[in-house]
């Protein structure tokens, strides 16, 4: 009896033991799950229409983009449309002065005098009047006496009558130098200040006509230069026919008295 006894006390023992070390164990555990923080899980958050979001925002950007550039394109054309406009435009007014009038001037001058000017539609008759020839003054030399005063006297007034009118052609071009130089002082300020391609090229029109004008005028001076060198040779010439004439008549008179002794 004593021996179960034992047996007994010794089982009970170890089995006590036993529930004891597991009662430890499974209270260790606890305490290290109660001691351990797990992490939130993660969720996943499905978007059904996230894709056709930002395909939207893409192409929303891309017409904002497509809408900045045709703005540009618009704002250059406008401008080359402007810079047309300013190339195109006319001056407001025409800065001209025609020369008629005074050339007409300088014509005038030759009709009240005697010397032969710009009348050229019958010039060659003119001349033959003023200028008869050697012939003809051969022929008339026995009227010299009742002729030579009055030619002399066209003589004097046909030369005085050239040097005057010249004088005064070269003083009707001479006169308009103030104005002229006006006028291409407002030409050039013109051409300076021109806008676009037309104003400048209308203004480098003017200028180039009123540099013809001078042309015009610089051809009338020279005429006027040839018509009084013309009529002063033709004077001179007149003079000398004259004389010549004179001598020729003279010599060709026969001898009616004898030869003089000692020659």
């Amino acid at each position: 009896m004593e021996m179960e006894s034992q047996k007994t006390s010794a089982y009970a023992a170890r089995k006590f033991g036993r529930d004891a070390a597991l009662a430890l164990a499974m209270a260790s555990a606890g305490l290290g799950v109660s001691l351990y923080m797990a992490p939130a899980p993660a969720y996943a958050i499905y978007c059904s229409n996230c894709s056709t979001f930002y395909q939207q925002m893409y192409e929303y950007a891309e017409a904002v983009n497509t809408q900045l550039n045709t703005a540009q394109q618009l704002q250059t054309q406008i401008q080359q449309y402007d810079n047309m406009i300013k190339q195109g435009m006319s001056l407001p007014s025409r800065m001209f002065n025609t020369i008629t009038g005074d050339l007409q001037r300088v014509a005038s001058v030759y009709n009240s005098a005697q010397s032969l000017g710009r009348n050229i539609s019958n010039l060659d008759e003119q001349f033959r009047q003023q200028f008869k020839g050697y012939d003809s003054y051969l022929n008339s030399i026995g009227q010299g006496q009742n002729n030579m005063p009055q030619r002399y006297r066209d003589w004097a007034q046909s030369g005085f009558d050239n040097a005057r009118t010249a004088m005064q052609a070269a003083g009707v071009n001479t006169s308009t130098f103030e104005d002229e130089n006006a006028l291409l002082d407002q030409l050039v300020s013109r051409s300076q200040s021109a806008i676009g391609r037309q104003q400048a090229i209308q203004a480098g029109n003017e200028i180039a006509a009123q540099n013809v004008q001078q042309l015009q005028k610089l051809r009338d001076l020279v005429a006027t230069q040839i018509i009084l060198q013309g009529n002063y040779m033709a004077q001179q010439n007149e003079r000398q026919s004259v004389s010549d004439a004179s001598e020729q008549q003279f010599r060709s008179r026969e001898n009616t008295r004898g030869p003089s002794e000692g020659f």
